[in-house]
């Protein structure tokens, strides 16, 4: 190499290093260019709180976080947008869940969120509570929500998300608590949920069709369920009557078919609505016992006296 071009060379190296110190001088005083590398980057990062006075040093105090013994955060509850946040926007996308290794809740209720549900928040694997209710998600429901095995309840009612339920849910051996209404859910209700034998099960507001499957019949601990306001159509299944601790049952506003003769040993059932069906022939004496029942829009089910063995609450058939 000539003189020139080691000349050349030996100027290049010395602006190599300099800009490596240009960039290692704001990175070590955690300029807004630092990459997120910790739990409380990824809060500060997120915009989900812009109070200027707050200090990463104590961000396990921040509204709605908490943390372990250890300060590694295993919750952000933020119920809903209160009256001193109006300026904050929430978006799933601006966290970096990979971050959140221990988070256990996550509950973010009628907090504007927009958009869709990101892939990214599949990392948490230890996460037990997904409380996403009432905001404007879109899209779909993702599928690697079934690898999160941790997760005792799923509660995303009150959205705008359009898709299947994923079949692999029912994989979820933990889960109690399903509520998916008041969505734009379509396709038939998977089978496997019957797997989730502890299974409180909210479906209703969708668009939900073929049969209600024979297989929820299996959710012997089952107390509520909810398919109300879908397109359900053909028979109710006679499986149903089996559902002993079931005491809350609305199935309102489908095409439903067929008698409502399988309540056989809904003993503790206290909430019954079949409203606005096709179902027909006679309210079974069995429901005598219910507190609140509603029969009205069946134009099959016979007209008969039930005010001697229910109560007044109860509303007959129109």
């Amino acid at each position: 190499m000539n003189f020139l071009g080691k000349l050349i060379g030996l100027r290049v190296r010395q602006l190599t290093a300099t800009t490596w110190i240009l960039i290692a001088l704001p990175l070590s005083h955690n300029f807004p260019v630092l990459a997120t590398k910790t739990e409380a980057d990824a809060l500060l990062r997120s915009g989900w709180w812009l109070d200027s006075d707050m200090s990463l040093d104590v961000y396990c105090m921040w509204f709605g976080v908490s943390c372990d013994d250890s300060i590694s955060i295993i919750e952000i509850n933020i119920p809903e947008r209160g009256p001193h946040d109006y300026m904050v926007t929430r978006n799933l996308n601006n966290m970096n869940f990979s971050l959140l290794l221990n988070l256990a809740f996550l509950r973010l209720p009628n907090n504007h969120l927009t958009d869709i549900i990101p892939l990214q928040i599949c990392a948490l694997q230890k996460l037990r509570h997904l409380n996403l209710s009432h905001n404007y998600l879109t899209s779909e429901l993702p599928l690697c929500l079934q690898n999160l095995t941790m997760l005792e309840v799923i509660d995303i009612h009150d959205n705008q998300i359009n898709s299947h339920i994923p079949p692999k849910l029912g994989n979820l051996k933990r889960l109690i608590y399903l509520d998916l209404s008041f969505n734009l859910l379509n396709g038939m209700i998977p089978m496997t949920l019957a797997k989730l034998k502890n299974l409180a099960l909210y479906l209703q507001m969708n668009f939900f069709n073929g049969s209600i499957p024979s297989e929820v019949g299996e959710l012997k601990s089952l107390t509520h369920l909810d398919l109300s306001l879908n397109n359900l159509c053909e028979k109710i299944p006679h499986e149903l009557g089996s559902l002993v601790m079931l005491t809350y049952l609305n199935l309102q506003n489908n095409s439903l078919q067929g008698t409502v003769s399988e309540f056989k040993m809904v003993l503790k059932l206290n909430y019954i609505n079949l409203a606005y069906n096709h179902l027909i022939g006679n309210i079974p004496n069995n429901l005598a016992h219910v507190r609140y029942g509603f029969f009205l829009g069946n134009k099959g089910l016979k007209e008969i006296e039930l005010s001697k063995r229910m109560s007044r609450e109860l509303m007959t058939v129109a």
